[in-house]
């Protein structure tokens, strides 16, 4: 069954209809959880402490200190992206396992590219909102992000909305498998339109459901876990199953020899990931997506080209309301 409430099975089923892609209903409905969309309401006037906001300037309580890189002998300070009041969201069907109150504030100390992790500052206050006062982002050049300077503030309002795991190479097979290409669009391009077509007006991130690049055969997941185990640069080799699959492949282009000797000299990393795959995988089930933000022209934020921020959090350090070591990835295209 879909981790969806009656009223967002309506709407799914609905989109279903009107993409032509009843013949996978199921299992699109399979793939699919609940989520928040935040959408933002307009600018943020700072007429509320403690809002769920996006950019801007966030408000902390007095005795919490602004996060700074403790790598740099003059103190340069974390770009503020987001503040998120739980007590705000409304409810789910799904058991989100998220706080039912506080405020998570979400800063980033790195963001180079797309080919390394993003460093976060995060700080988790639970208490009275009498504590709060706004807080003024520090001058410009002294942040560390140069990128990430004069985001304008957003009031945001998280919806219920629906998720997609289109980054599920099983789930895109069966789509691609079973359906028909109809006025010259297939299932999986009608597919993205569904997803689209699920975005609310004004959605400029996610809270909780499935992280999805933008090229759809990145797992983020996996790239957090390998990232951990240092072994990041492997996310290049991560592309086979088995070494069957792998030797298949390079016998499938034995013709291109310059793309033969490339594959050829993946081998040491295919074999280590094909050798750890049952390891990989339990580690990549103990992560979720808990928060992404899109570029978006409201907050005057661009990551990269137009891509999102994602933040991930193992579900154990969820359950203990630990937020402090969350994983941040970019993409790139």
């Amino acid at each position: 069954m879909p981790n969806l409430s009656p009223q967002l099975l309506v709407e799914l089923n609905a989109v279903i209809t009107r993409r032509h892609l009843e013949s996978v209903a199921e299992e699109i409905r399979n793939n699919a959880t609940e989520c928040y969309a935040m959408i933002s309401v307009g600018d943020d006037n700072y007429a509320t402490l403690g809002n769920t906001r996006f950019g801007g300037d966030p408000d902390l309580p007095a005795d919490m200190q602004w996060p700074v890189d403790p790598g740099n002998s003059q103190p340069t300070y974390s770009n503020f992206i987001a503040q998120i009041n739980f007590a705000e969201l409304p409810p789910l069907t799904i058991n989100t396992g998220l706080p039912q109150r506080g405020i998570l504030y979400l800063f980033v100390r790195y963001m180079e590219c797309a080919a390394e992790p993003v460093i976060l500052d995060t700080r988790y206050f639970d208490g009275s909102s009498d504590c709060l006062a706004r807080r003024r982002v520090p001058d410009a050049d002294s942040l560390c992000d140069e990128y990430l300077v004069d985001l304008v503030p957003q009031r945001i309002q998280a919806v219920p909305a629906v998720s997609l795991a289109n980054y599920r190479e099983r789930f895109r097979q069966h789509i691609e498998e079973n359906t028909q290409e109809i006025d010259g669009e297939d299932g999986n391009l009608r597919r993205i339109y569904l997803d689209s077509d699920l975005r609310r007006e004004g959605q400029i991130g996610q809270l909780l459901g499935f992280a999805n690049a933008g090229d759809e055969r990145e797992n983020l997941y996996r790239q957090v876990v390998l990232a951990r185990l240092g072994k990041r640069r492997l996310v290049y080799n991560d592309y086979w199953d088995t070494m069957q699959e792998y030797e298949a492949y390079i016998e499938k282009w034995r013709s291109n020899e310059q793309l033969v000797k490339m594959y050829q000299g993946m081998r040491e990393g295919v074999e280590w990931l094909t050798s750890n795959r049952e390891m990989i995988s339990d580690l990549v089930n103990q992560w979720r997506l808990l928060f992404q933000l899109d570029s978006n022209s409201e907050m005057n934020l661009n990551i990269n080209d137009a891509d999102p921020l994602y933040v991930f959090v193992r579900d154990d350090d969820l359950a203990r309301r630990d937020f402090s070591d969350l994983a941040g990835e970019v993409t790139q295209g």
